[in-house]
């Protein structure tokens, strides 16, 4: 078993937001079993390209046997469902970003694991 985070994120109008990522969160659950932990949802302002914009976010944390590939995999997939077009990217709208940070040992996203986004939802999560 690998212990993994995967942040959450959407900037749709707050009440959408908020649906999303609780359809998020039933995914990884799904996904994943009952063991996933998550975080309240909380608001952040955008950064880089989402600067101007306010984000719900959440992040999760728990335990699992699938490697990195069916993971990305299946995150990519659901975003998709939910509407994370090249179309949405090119009017900066993001129904849903599910990045998977950490797996084991293996940190995918360094720099995210520092920043304000996602630092709030892990130290809710203690």
């Amino acid at each position: 078993m690998n212990g993994f985070i995967i942040s959450l994120g959407s900037n749709l109008p707050t009440d959408e937001a908020e649906q999303m990522l609780c359809k998020a969160e039933k995914f990884l659950c799904g996904l994943f079993g009952r063991d996933v932990r998550f975080s309240c949802h909380y608001s952040t302002a955008g950064i880089g390209k989402g600067s101007g914009k306010t984000y719900r976010n959440s992040v999760a944390v728990g335990e699992t046997v699938l490697s990195y590939e069916e993971i990305r995999s299946a995150l990519k997939d659901f975003e998709k469902e939910m509407g994370r077009t090249e179309e949405a990217r090119r009017k900066e709208i993001v129904p849903i970003d599910l990045d998977l940070l950490r797996l084991g040992e293996t940190v995918y996203k360094p720099k995210d694991l520092t920043m304000d986004f996602v630092r709030f939802g892990l130290d809710n999560l203690l």
